[in-house]
């Protein structure tokens, strides 16, 4: 398994991925998706294995001491693969080279899954916010500071 740059052909299969891993409420729309893509504070990684996308992360400097990790999607049948946990690495040092001394994210309250994916990670639960899903569904902020990661 490589991990890449994101290329303006990988569009429509990340996109698809995004739509088979998260419900209507919180997948994003093509709008969304692409503004994220084009924009130059952002970064995308592919994860891709024998030729076909296994899974993405994007992620954003939001200040010179703040990374911003906007989604982390792997294609459900290659989930529990370890790619995950690769992506997330990977854009981790990204952030961390850009200055970052803290790395932030959000994730649906009702996801056990994924935050006892980002706890084994470092991350923990800063605050909760109501109703940050399509003000429907609650998310948790959940944060690594740089001094976590080297724990």
């Amino acid at each position: 398994m490589t991990i890449r740059d994101y290329q303006q052909a990988d569009y429509d299969k990340l996109y698809e991925i995004d739509h088979a891993v998260f419900s209507k409420e919180i997948a994003y729309t093509h709008s969304e998706f692409r503004w994220y893509l084009r924009s130059r504070r952002c970064r995308t990684l592919v994860a891709e294995d024998a030729g076909e996308i296994v899974g993405f992360v994007t992620a954003s400097v939001e200040s010179r001491n703040a990374g911003h990790i906007i989604t982390i999607d792997v294609a459900p049948r290659r989930q529990r693969q370890q790619i995950g946990s690769r992506l997330l690495e990977a854009i981790e040092a990204w952030l961390w080279e850009k200055g970052a001394e803290a790395v932030y994210l959000e994730t649906a309250v009702d996801d056990s899954g994924a935050r006892g994916f980002y706890e084994r990670h470092g991350y923990f639960v800063f605050e909760r916010r109501a109703g940050y899903y399509n003000d429907t569904l609650d998310a948790y902020l959940m944060m690594k500071t740089a001094k976590r990661s080297m724990a």
